[in-house]
This record gives structure tokens, C-alpha cells and sequence, in this order.
């Protein structure tokens, strides 16, 4: 023990603060939310800080040195330029957007990960040297955030108060007879994206190399976690990451094959934590095979349906007094529904924009107001549920063009340097960005993109 830390002691003082920070992210991210300290609030936000939101900005203040020292060649590089654009682009239409605060505490955001991106591209060399003990970070910190994730849903069974252990509102066992872990995230899906980018790495590893118990074991331990936040955005994006992977990795098709099995027993495990929870929960009145058909039926979309059997309480002459039924029976058409109509809404806003609207957006942080002018509805607070159709709204055509370009130039880079399979990472994020927008509970997607240019 003490060699060890002799040695981690010694590997530590040789690296500069960038390295040590660097270190923690893969810890500071699943922090996106909880513990949350908040400033207060007004008709169209909450004033809220995470750690992971202060990690950032401390991470963005250290790399400022770094970014000055080296310019004068920063300034040629066409990445430089392009992510510097984008970013510069959205801090400009705040200046006549119509949530002011909120565009500037936005673009002061963005402008953090913009100087992360720039610092990695400069200490590009360093930030590498680093990545094995990153990736060991990363796996190490997922096994712990599933276990957590695990025991979460096992109090949640007992414990009423789901305030009590953090569980957010749609995230209670009276939702579908058992929790939705969300564990430090606001919600389930965002979780479920934080589990992403090393489900895929540990994926990754279990098609190119021998297998081990250890690199199984843990694919089935984030994949069965990942099941367990019943998030479709997120499920759906690493099935897609998943196929990717399986197209651009041209070798190791026994490997691929044998993969197949592990999936398979991560979605058993998943069902059968579901069902064995619904049937200890004292609180709900579900069954076993209840739960895991409302769980199969949510996450088809409402296409599969294996049949309710009858619940156990029924028989000996109906529930318990103390006993709730869960609020829904299966898919939750309305989850769907209100993110397709945000995204229609928001689409039907910018539609209905001058010309100069449309070009060059609405403002930063203005979505919000603009919605809820389109539907006549009182409440500001509201996003649009889909990051294209946000930037589209925000920024206009000018500004998603720009996005677009950053993200083409990070494809471009992981292809020049024949890493396709870190793809499989940048098209789930991609594919996620359907589901959900909002800068402050998803900062892990921009720092992983910095280090896409690199890796």
C-alpha cells in the first residue's frame, strides 16, 4: 500500500496543474447536478451552481497561461478558429436576446469549454501522456457511480421520501414500480449520457482484445446501469454507438460475436432488478412480471406488450391500504409527445421570424421566452428538448452551420488519425443531442469532444 501510494505520490508532482485537473474530470462530471447550490431564481431561470459547472471554470481560469503563452500559433489553427467562431457567434446574439442574464451566464459557459478545447490543442502532447491514467479514472469512477446507482434504487424501495436520497420527481417507484436512478444528475437520462462515452470505451476494448473477466464484468455493470435508468435518448444512442463500432472496426468478428452474450445477460439483469424491486417495494402494489413488462413495453415505445399477470396482492383479496399502484402501466406516450412538441414549437417559432431572425437567431438563452410567446403560455423556464432545434432558434442558420462545422472538423480529426472507432462516442452524443439541450447538466459531452481532437 505504501509503495503504491509512493508511487502515485511521485507520477503526481511530475505533472503540471492542467494534468492534475484533467485527472479529475472523469470524477467531477457525474456531479452535474447534486449537491446543487442555489442563487436564487426569476420567471425564466434557476441560478444554480454544481461542481461540475465550478470545475469547469476552474479548469478553463488554469488553462488561460497556457492558451497566451502559446498565441501566436493558436491563432493559425483552423480548429482554434473554428470552435473560437462558434462560440463567439453565440456570445454576439446575446446581445439581442430577450433573456439577457441568461445569454450571458450561457455564453460565459461556453466560452470556459471553448478555452479547455484551446488548452488541450496547445498542451496536446502533455494531455496525452496522461490518457491511460484518464481512462483508468473514467472506468474506475463508472463501477463506482453504478454500485451507487444500485444501492439508490434498493433504498429507493423502502424509502418514501425520495428527497431523501436524491431521486428526482419522475425517478420514484410510484412512476412504474420501481426507481429510475439519477443518482448526483438531475435526471435519469442525464445519468444515462454520463455512463455513454465508457460503456463504449470498455465496449471497445472487449472487441479488440482477449477477453477478461474484469473488462466483462464491468460492460455489464454500466450496460445493465444504463438499462436501469429506463432513458430511451440514452439506451438508443449506445445501441447506435454499439453498431457504429461494430461497422468501423473491420476485425475481431469472434470477439464482436461474443459480445453478444454479455448484452444479453446485462439486459437480464436489468430486468430481473426491476421486477425483484416492484415486488419487495412495500410502498407499490406490482408484480414482478409487471414491472419488467412495463419496462420492455416503455422502452419499445409501446410496441411490445407481454401481458400483465395478475398482481400477487389481488389474490388474497386486493392491496394493502399502505399499498399505491404505479402511475403508469407501460409506455409513457406523454415523454415522447411533450419533446416532439417542444421541438415543433421551437421549429414553428423560428419559422415564423423575420428573415433577420432567421439568420441570425433570437439570442442566446432567449428560447425559453420565445416558446412560451409562440404557445401563449405563462412559463419561461422551459428548453426545447433538442440542442439542433435550440441552436436553430438561438443562433439561427448562421449559427447551427457553425456547430455543424466544429462537429465535422472533430469527425475529420479522429478519421485523420485512424481512430474511427471514437466515432461510435461522438454519433451517440450526437444522436442524444435529439432528446435533450441545456449546457450546465451535459458539460462531460464538450470536455469529451476537446479530447476527441486529440486522442
Amino acid at each position: 500500500m505504501t509503495k503504491t501510494f509512493q508511487k502515485f505520490k511521485k507520477f503526481i508532482t511530475k505533472l503540471n496543474w492542467l494534468q492534475r485537473l484533467w485527472l479529475l474530470a472523469p470524477i467531477c462530471v457525474w456531479f452535474s447536478y447534486r449537491p446543487v447550490i442555489s442563487l436564487g431564481a426569476d420567471d425564466t431561470m434557476n441560478y444554480e451552481l454544481s461542481i461540475a459547472l465550478i470545475y469547469v471554470v476552474v479548469l478553463a481560469i488554469v488553462s488561460l497561461p497556457v492558451i497566451w503563452r502559446d498565441r501566436k500559433r493558436l491563432i493559425k489553427n483552423k480548429v482554434v478558429i473554428a470552435i473560437g467562431s462558434f462560440t463567439l457567434w453565440s456570445s454576439i446574439t446575446s446581445l439581442w436576446s430577450t433573456n439577457l442574464a441568461r445569454g450571458v451566464l450561457t455564453s460565459g459557459i461556453l466560452w470556459c469549454l471553448c478555452l479547455i478545447s484551446w488548452a488541450v490543442i496547445t498542451e496536446r502532447r502533455k494531455i496525452i501522456d496522461i490518457l491511460p491514467q484518464l481512462k483508468k479514472v473514467l472506468i474506475v469512477s463508472s463501477i463506482v457511480v453504478c454500485l451507487a446507482a444500485l444501492l439508490q434504487m434498493i433504498l429507493g424501495a423502502y424509502i418514501e421520501s425520495r428527497e431523501t436520497i436524491g431521486l428526482c420527481a419522475g425517478c420514484a417507484a410510484n412512476q412504474f414500480g420501481f426507481v429510475r436512478p439519477n443518482l448526483f444528475a438531475i435526471e435519469p437520462q442525464f445519468l444515462g449520457s454520463l455512463l455513454l462515452a465508457p460503456t463504449l470505451i470498455i465496449y471497445h476494448q472487449l472487441i479488440t482484445s482477449k477477453r477478461n473477466w474484469s473488462d466483462s464484468l464491468t460492460f455489464i455493470l454500466l450496460t445493465t446501469t444504463l438499462g436501469l435508468t429506463l432513458s430511451r435518448g440514452a439506451i438508443y444512442a449506445c445501441a447506435l454507438g454499439m453498431v457504429v463500432m461494430w461497422l468501423v472496426v473491420n476485425k475481431h468478428w469472434l470477439n464482436k460475436l461474443a459480445t453478444i452474450d454479455l448484452i444479453i445477460v446485462a439486459i437480464i439483469g436489468c430486468l430481473c432488478i426491476q421486477g425483484g424491486l416492484a415486488a419487495i417495494n412495500p410502498h407499490i402494489n406490482e408484480s414482478f412480471w409487471g414491472a419488467v413488462n412495463k419496462s420492455i413495453n416503455h422502452l419499445s415505445l409501446g410496441l411490445i406488450d407481454l401481458g400483465q399477470d395478475e398482481p400477487a396482492a389481488e389474490s388474497t383479496g386486493g392491496s394493502s391500504p399502505n399499498e399505491d399502484e404505479p402511475a403508469f402501466d407501460g409506455y409513457v406516450a406523454e415523454s415522447t409527445d411533450i419533446r416532439i412538441n417542444l421541438t415543433k414549437v421551437a421549429l414553428t417559432a423560428w419559422c415564423n421570424q423575420t428573415l433577420m431572425y432567421k439568420l441570425f437567431g433570437t439570442g442566446l438563452g432567449s428560447s425559453g421566452m420565445v416558446m412560451a410567446k409562440q404557445t401563449g403560455s405563462s412559463y419561461q423556464k422551459e428548453i426545447v428538448q433538442n440542442e439542433y432545434a435550440e441552436i436553430l432558434l438561438e443562433r439561427g442558420v448562421v449559427g447551427l452551420v457553425l456547430f455543424i462545422l466544429v462537429i465535422a472538423i472533430i469527425a475529420a480529426s479522429v478519421s485523420a488519425r485512424k481512430k474511427r472507432w471514437l466515432w461510435a462516442i461522438l454519433i451517440a452524443y450526437l444522436a442524444q443531442w435529439c432528446f435533450f439541450s441545456g449546457l450546465p447538466n451535459v458539460l462531460h459531452i464538450y470536455l469529451m469532444l476537446s479530447l476527441l481532437l486529440i486522442v
